[in-house]
């Protein structure tokens, strides 16, 4: 639905500049009253964007009625653009019409519709054709001439309506779906060509059907090759140079018959379609598929030229056009390579990156986390051991303890699996939530060691990942405070706004620092807190304090947060 208000005001535009085009022809060859003749094709194109069967059919029945009128009056329709018997503005509004069939109904019904299109397009071209030529065979080559013509443009529009309906639906695409959503440009741009070298040969050729039937197929299946050619580039170019030497050889006889050596050799569609397939062999196929693609391709164009241009200075000009389009196409393709290599190299950097990215943080929070509870079960059993012959009711206290530990290790683990699957644990201790300073005082009440003095003075607000940092960093120091400092009396804890920077700082009384506490020690604590505190752009520091004890000192900015007090 988000394409139907600017696909209306783009189809209005169209619509009117194509009728303008018509009056502007109609009064200039002293025919004005013609110009009336599609506007109500016109406005019921119009109408079918809301009702696409009411549109649709009054089309496909006005084009037939109008045409029993201009038969009955001997009154022709014609047009110096477009399908030979139809108004430009006709001819657009019929691909129009079976491009909102295709997008705008359902599959059933949309089949329907453009054949009840394609039926009323072909009898109103006969009927017309009546009207213009008293020679009923003269009529019937041109009805299909016509009707050929006609066909590029129905199906180019299916091709537009199927690529708008692929655009709203393309979660649910499938390959072909998704081809025609990507190709669309090129398969309309090369119906236009079509359009136009079927209109302009159509003139040429009238009363030699099967020649004009002969060109259309070959310009209709080197434009499909073309469009379909990334799937399989070298493939498709194989079966357009066969399809063009098979013409080249059976058809440049009669070209000569009907005295076309003084046009182009190829014609124009064909030429477009040639450097599109040129482009895709370089930009998706091996230099080897390319090559042979290339020289096939460019061979065929060669014969095609030498055999119908008879002039030898003409054929060096004609060839030196075949060889500058090449380069263009060839250095497009290359342009195009090298664009995806780039946007490829870029996507495996992002995604390398995410992942060492999600790595970290999962490293730092298992470190942060379940380190933290797991260093509390040590030290409790530690102690457990040292009084309980002595004292075995706090024996019993520590087990306690050790419990308790393990329950909120287990709760962690679970809340970090659950993260990485998307559905994070409720209740699990060690989450950070929205209150920074409750966060810390229950990280306080549940350390198990040495007796915290904590002065908090924190900003009214504060970002979450800033306070999940701050979190974060505590618990780490007090973890290594557990496995460390363990003749610590008193652990002081600072955290405070100074200067537009969250300052906080973490110190111990211990005498002496064991370096390799029970368990041992990866190390990574550390390095964990100067991480946190460099994504916020902050500065930390960790060493021995002053007489004794262990310091850790950070601070970031907090650039808008505004001072209060917790």
């Amino acid at each position: 639905m988000e394409l139907l208000a600017p696909t209306r005001r783009w189809l209005a535009g169209l619509l009117g500049m194509a009728y303008l085009f018509d009056v502007v022809v109609n009064i200039g060859s002293g025919v004005p009253a013609e110009a009336l003749v599609p506007v109500p094709l016109l406005a019921f194109t119009l109408v079918a964007l809301a009702r696409p069967v009411l549109g649709v059919a009054g089309g496909a029945l006005w084009l037939v009625g109008v045409s029993v009128v201009a038969l009955a009056t001997g009154v022709g329709i014609s047009s110096r653009v477009g399908v030979e018997g139809f108004l430009l503005s006709e001819t657009v509004a019929i691909g129009a019409l079976a491009a909102i069939a295709a997008w705008r109904s359902r599959a059933g019904n949309a089949v329907a519709l453009v054949g009840l299109l394609a039926t009323g397009g072909a009898v109103a071209a006969l009927l017309r054709q009546l009207a213009l030529n008293y020679d009923p065979d003269i009529a019937f080559a041109e009805v299909v001439l016509s009707v050929l013509s006609g066909a590029v443009v129905v199906v180019g529009g299916c091709l537009v309506g199927y690529a708008l309906r692929a655009h709203e639906e393309r979660g649910s695409l499938t390959k072909a779906g998704d081809l025609i959503r990507r190709q669309w440009p090129l398969a309309l741009a090369l119906a236009v060509l079509n359009l136009v070298d079927l209109t302009s040969t159509a003139r040429q050729l009238a009363g030699f059907s099967l020649v004009y039937i002969a060109l259309f197929l070959l310009i209709a299946g080197t434009a499909v090759c073309a469009v379909l050619s990334p799937t399989a580039p070298l493939r498709y170019a194989v079966i357009a140079t066969v399809a063009m030497l098979a013409a080249t050889i059976s058809l440049t006889p009669m070209i000569f018959i009907f005295g076309y050596d003084d046009q182009f050799p190829v014609p124009i569609s064909i030429a477009g379609a040639h450097m599109a397939l040129v482009v895709y062999l370089v930009r998706h196929a091996s230099r080897t598929d390319a090559a042979v693609g290339i020289a096939a391709l460019a061979g065929v164009d060669v014969i095609s030229v030498v055999s119908v241009v008879g002039v030898v200075g003409m054929r060096r000009e004609f060839l030196l056009i075949a060889a500058f389009l090449l380069v263009v196409s060839m250095a497009t393709g290359q342009y195009f390579r090298s664009r995806d290599r780039e946007r490829a190299q870029t996507v495996r950097v992002a995604v390398t990156g995410a992942q060492q990215a999600e790595r970290m943080a999962l490293a730092r929070e298992l470190h942060d986390v379940v380190a933290h509870h797991v260093t509390g079960i040590v030290v409790a059993a530690q102690a457990a051991q040292l009084v309980g012959d002595a004292n075995p009711t706090a024996a019993v206290h520590a087990l306690g303890r050790i419990e308790a530990a393990g329950g909120e290790a287990l709760a962690a683990m679970r809340m970090l699996v659950g993260s990485m699957r998307g559905a994070p644990v409720a209740g699990a201790e060690g989450q950070a939530t929205m209150d920074l300073a409750a966060d810390l005082r229950s990280l306080v009440d549940n350390f198990h060691g040495p007796e915290i003095d904590m002065s908090l003075d924190l900003p009214v607000s504060l970002p979450p990942e800033a306070g999940r940092s701050v979190l974060r960093i505590v618990q780490e120091a007090l973890t290594n405070v557990g496995k460390h400092a363990r003749d610590a009396h008193l652990v002081t804890i600072t955290i405070g706004v100074v200067d537009d920077e969250l300052r906080l700082r973490v110190a111990d009384d211990a005498t002496r620092v064991e370096m390799r506490p029970p368990g041992g020690s990866g190390g990574y604590g550390l390095v964990g807190m100067r991480e946190r505190i460099d994504l916020l752009g902050g500065r930390f520091t960790a060493g021995p304090g002053d007489p004794n004890g262990w310091v850790v000192d950070a601070g970031f900015p907090l650039r808008t947060d505004r001072k209060g007090s917790a």
